[in-house]
């Protein structure tokens, strides 16, 4: 009931926040004019470049199963992140789908536990790419940081993050959370099964040539998001230099990791009209921008849901 309570809190609250930006901050009919002068070649262009992305994920991906003995087809791995794409729909932050991919992959050695440790490894290597391209590009940009909290917040919350998967990785030892006893059966189930995730962790960052492949994968796979934001820009005409969206996407998708409301609605455009306005467009272009976002990840949601379903038969 609380899970519930608070799904539809996020809920209202990012759906009264995009109200209020749409019919408040901009005008409806001004989005729809900007959204009809958009040049279509460049949006199909931008949205080809989702199956590059999810290519390079996959890969990516096959890499650390490979690493646990796990053998999963690059193709079966592309329809499960599709299928993740259709929870990411339902559920707080870009990060919810993950759940899926697990449980998608739990029949490896050591199961659900190195199944979320490949994934926590997978998803820590891309946004530690997109904090590097954030924090360098953010010491041009730092007027505009000072003046947004939420910004500031992201990327602290990025920092702090990385800081503990570092701590996990470096201090913890092998072992740890076994010492661990409870009276409660299920506790020392949960430290074991913490433990192996501790094992798969470690064993995984140690191998210097596993992970600078796959730092290669989250350092391409991040460029691809950057010039796929940059090709939806353009296409509705917005003239944002190039190397700026090296700053703007890391920030928004660090924002959008935090989970506020439901798949980032609201939060998404409220951060996009605070970029564009510093860069002198009016909020229509931002929400255009955004909605544009949203339009391709409901096709891919779409797409995922259909695998979903056929796969349930």
């Amino acid at each position: 009931m609380r899970k519930k309570l608070l799904f539809f809190l996020k809920l209202i609250f990012g759906l009264s926040l995009l109200v209020y930006l749409v019919f408040f901050k901009a005008n409806p009919k001004e989005i729809v004019e900007v959204l009809k002068r958009a040049y279509f070649p460049y949006i199909i262009f931008a949205f080809s470049l989702h199956s590059i992305g999810i290519l390079i994920s996959a890969v990516r991906w096959k890499l650390l199963l490979k690493n646990q003995s796990s053998k999963y087809s690059i193709l079966d791995l592309s329809k499960s992140y599709l299928v993740a794409c259709f929870f990411n729909h339902f559920l707080p932050t870009r990060f919810g789908g993950d759940i899926v991919r697990i449980s998608d992959t739990k029949k490896i050695e050591k199961g659900v536990s190195a199944s979320t440790a490949i994934i926590v490894i997978e998803r820590m290597s891309g946004i530690i790419v997109l904090l590097f391209f954030a924090l360098i590009s953010s010491v041009i940009k730092i007027n505009f940081i000072q003046e947004s909290l939420i910004i500031l917040v992201a990327l602290f919350a990025g920092v702090i993050g990385i800081a503990l998967f570092l701590v996990l990785w470096k201090v913890l030892p092998l072992g740890f959370f076994s010492k661990f006893k409870f009276k409660k059966n299920f506790l020392n189930k949960l430290f074991i099964k913490l433990d192996e995730f501790l094992f798969v962790i470690k064993n995984s960052l140690k191998q210097k040539g596993l992970m600078k492949r796959v730092f290669l994968l989250s350092f391409l796979l991040q460029l691809n998001v950057i010039i796929h934001y940059y090709f939806i820009g353009i296409s509705i005409g917005v003239n944002i230099p190039f190397f700026d969206y090296f700053f703007t996407i890391p920030i928004l998708l660090l924002v959008l990791s935090i989970p506020i409301s439901i798949n980032g609605i609201g939060i998404r455009e409220l951060v996009l009209i605070k970029f564009f306005v510093f860069y002198s467009f009016s909020p229509e272009y931002a929400i255009s921008f955004s909605f544009l976002d949203i339009i391709f990840n409901l096709i891919l949601g779409i797409i995922g849901g259909i695998i979903y379903i056929s796969r349930k038969k």
